[in-house]
């Protein structure tokens, strides 16, 4: 789908999907970054907790093995000067501890890089819903792999051009005004409205509008 298709989608409804993000969860996020910033997450309970708690660690099966991997791991590219996600899925796939879709390993992949670094968009199903995505079957590792770097790339260039060409600006402003101070990057604006846009099934409402390019 065409940014701008999007966007102005997204824009039609902006009063309902930011209606739809909490105080809460804008809360629960301030905590996890701030707590990021104070200390090392292995050893730092408050931000493990806010952080399973804003992103569903928890509810997908993983283990406390698991986990404390997970959080070894943000440690470990925490100082990196870039991340790669490959690298980081990969990492994330050795310690896996269930039998799932390699979707859901590479959702939490950018969760980790989105943690370190805010410049990095979220990749889950509500933004594979929004964007029309289908979900790569876990048949070949390789061809999987190739296909949801290809999504999220996508959904890299559709925000960078939300953002370069202030294609929400009456949203953005919404989300200002009921968040005030919120001072979050402009990227994880993004996140939140994408995945409010994606819970309400805003465009199954308007599917015969719009024309699904990918």
């Amino acid at each position: 789908m065409k940014t701008t298709e999007i966007t102005t989608l997204i824009e039609q409804n902006a009063q309902q999907l930011i209606a739809n993000i909490d105080v809460e969860s804008i809360e629960l996020y301030k905590v996890l970054k701030s707590e990021f910033e104070k200390s090392d997450v292995t050893e730092n309970k408050k931000f493990q907790t806010a952080f399973s708690s804003f992103y569903g660690l928890d509810n997908v099966g993983f283990n406390e093995d698991f986990k404390n991997m997970y959080f070894k791991l943000i440690e470990k590219y925490r100082n990196h000067s870039t991340l790669d996600v490959e690298e980081v899925f990969i990492d994330l796939q050795r310690i896996k501890n269930f039998d799932d879709k390699d979707s859901i390993i590479f959702s939490f992949a950018t969760k980790l890089m989105c943690t370190i670094d805010d410049t990095v968009p979220i990749y889950d199903k509500e933004v594979r819903d929004v964007f029309s995505f289908t979900e790569p079957l876990d048949v070949d590792f390789a061809m999987v792999i190739d296909v949801l770097f290809d999504q999220l790339e996508n959904v890299q260039t559709h925000f960078n051009e939300i953002i370069e060409g202030n294609l929400l600006p009456v949203t953005l402003k919404l989300f200002d005004e009921k968040f005030k101070g919120n001072n979050l990057s402009v990227i994880k604006k993004l996140d939140f409205i994408f995945w409010s846009f994606g819970k309400l099934k805003i465009l199954e409402t308007h599917i015969d509008e719009v024309k699904v390019l990918y």
